[in-house]
């Protein structure tokens, strides 16, 4: 049984993903106006989409999830996305990119991809 548990955390923590430069490195980052464009094109990418909070959901409220999370420490993160705070941050982040840089906000188009998420 012993064995059996070892196994499973390995397994767990071998099939996690590892979070390079999420969005803290997009919060961390000093603004510059001369990469406004792309900065805010990457914020608006990290944003959580619907899907990414509902895997949240399910990853933080399961036990298995919740060990996951523990031992590959993301578990801070999904509650983080779970609770909006993620998308608060980033939008924050964006708000403050546009005032700094004169960039005013534009009504853009629903994407097929906001459509289906």
């Amino acid at each position: 049984m012993r064995l059996a548990c070892i196994a499973m955390i390995a397994l767990l923590a071998g099939c996690a993903t590892a979070n390079q430069g999420g969005p803290e490195t997009l919060l961390a980052a000093p603004v510059d106006c001369s990469t406004a464009e792309s900065d805010l094109a990457a914020l608006e990418a990290a944003m959580p989409s619907r899907r990414e909070r509902a895997r949240s959901a399910v990853q933080s409220v399961t036990p298995v999830g919740a060990l996951s999370g523990a031992v590959t420490g993301t578990y801070t993160e999904r509650l983080e996305v779970l609770s909006g705070a993620t998308e608060e941050q980033l939008s924050a982040r964006i708000d403050d990119i546009k005032s700094q840089c004169g960039i005013a906000d534009e009504a853009k188009p629903i994407t097929q991809k906001e459509v289906t998420e």
